[in-house]
């Protein structure tokens, strides 16, 4: 399968920002989204692409919009190969009896639908194709719970179920899906969270970025359905769930 066109969503900062500036170093073609253009600027001056980077402001988590900025997208590109949900909400720690509704509606929304939303649209796209690979941000608080951050868990794990949909409804039609894990990174949102020492202990959001450079160029072989945990460094591939 050969790659070249990627659309990618969280694209603004953290690891969406790292992937985006590692694909278009080597040669890919990216169309990024994010929900802010408070970063455009230093977006374009950190990826320097040369015209190979486009950015597009969307709130992904409204299925209109979503379908919106697909349709666009597609059409300005020709068509992509490549889907990275990347987009990602985190804003407070906060225990399961004093999470508010407004907070878990948010992060389902970020975290979950506009994945889902994207994944939807970009399906028969690649499936014309004969091939395509759609890979799914999660994160190890996908894997197991972590206390404090029920919303945000919650709508990770709820990633990895749509990966195994998504899997198991194309089997055979040459799309590929699969979802990625990363542990704990130094980036703004960790900091935000859970502080500055915390967050200059974590993998940096470059290490997971080429992590997935190294899938997507098929240096690592993850089935369909599979997950990738990179944590402390390491990374793990685990083979889809069996249907025993």
């Amino acid at each position: 399968m050969t790659i070249k066109n990627v659309l990618l969503t969280g694209a603004s900062s953290g690891l969406g920002l790292e992937v985006s500036k590692k694909l278009i170093e080597n040669g890919f073609c990216v169309w990024g989204i994010s929900k802010t253009t408070a970063h455009r600027r230093k977006v374009h001056a950190y990826i320097n692409s040369k015209g190979k980077y486009q950015f597009f402001n969307k709130d992904l988590s409204q299925e209109k919009g979503a379908k919106e900025i697909f349709n666009r997208i597609h059409k300005l590109s020709g068509g992509i190969d490549l889907l990275i949900n990347c987009a990602g909400y985190i804003n407070e720690l906060a225990r399961v009896e004093k999470t508010s509704t407004t907070e878990i509606k948010k992060n389902f929304s970020f975290n979950l639908l506009s994945s889902f939303f994207m994944c939807k649209y970009s399906i028969p796209v690649l499936k014309k194709k004969g091939a395509g690979l759609i890979i799914n941000i999660s994160s190890m608080a996908g894997k197991r719970a972590v206390p404090g951050l029920a919303a945000y868990s919650i709508s990770k794990f709820g990633v990895l179920a749509l990966t195994q949909c998504i899997a198991k409804e194309n089997a055979g039609t040459g799309l590929k899906c699969i979802t990625v894990c990363p542990g704990g990174m130094k980036t703004r949102m960790r900091e935000k969270v859970f502080g500055y020492k915390d967050a200059a202990k974590q993998q940096s959001a470059g290490f997971v970025a080429n992590v997935i450079l190294d899938i997507i160029k098929g240096k690592l072989q993850v089935e369909s359905g599979g997950e990738v945990i990179i944590r402390h460094g390491k990374v793990q591939i685990n083979p889809p769930p069996s249907n025993n």
